[in-house]
């Protein structure tokens, strides 16, 4: 992600649907850029807020949706979107919002599942026809770069299946994360998870 940011020293990152910040935070720090992270959890905020001390980044975060960001046009040099975009209620929306932020030259890196085979009834609906190029097309932006990461695949069913072994509270963290991968697991094996980059005009 890191490489397909080419973030730079002073330049400004905005993180959509950036949860507790530590994606954004470091890639932020590291490149001693600046960050906007924006979510639609209160909770997730108000931790991205507490965490951003350590890192001594110049961050700002804000509770929105992401088919209405709270941000002037042409306000950012780069949009960074981890898995966030594809529970957007319109995509197309959520892209044109990033679109319409990013100063001219601007890049947006994002991952998210697409299907192996379009259409597939076995998949829950948000995923049967994603096409990541298509919607980033539509929103107007080009140079549209689509790349697998298996690796990524692999990592993620670890992480899920390791998850399930462990004993977990009521309403922890874990056990979120165990309800998500009973959910994900059956399915998994019909997704790739991509990264995308595609560059504002």
């Amino acid at each position: 992600m890191a490489r397909q940011l080419d973030l730079r020293p002073r330049q400004i990152l905005a993180d959509l649907g950036c949860g507790r910040g530590g994606p954004g935070l470091w890639l932020a720090a590291r490149a001693h850029a600046a960050l906007v992270g924006i979510d639609f959890s209160p909770v997730a905020i108000a931790q991205a807020r507490h965490r951003a001390a350590p890192f001594a980044a110049d961050a700002a975060f804000a509770v929105a949706d992401l088919a209405r960001l709270p941000l002037t046009g042409q306000c950012v040099d780069r949009v960074l979107a981890l898995d966030a975009l594809q529970y957007a209620p319109d995509r197309v929306a959520a892209a044109r919002q990033a679109l319409r932020i990013l100063k001219p030259g601007g890049r947006l890196v994002l991952t998210g599942w697409h299907p192996h085979t379009r259409g597939d009834e076995h998949l829950p609906p948000r995923h049967r026809h994603t096409d990541w190029t298509r919607v980033l097309h539509t929103a107007g932006f080009t140079g549209v770069h689509c790349t697998s990461t298996p690796a990524w695949d692999d990592a993620y069913q670890g992480i899920y299946r390791t998850a399930l072994t462990l004993h977990a509270e009521p309403g922890s963290a874990l056990a979120g994360l165990q309800g998500e991968a009973r959910r994900r697991l059956p399915t998994a094996h019909l997704l790739r998870r991509v990264a995308v980059t595609a560059v504002r005009d």
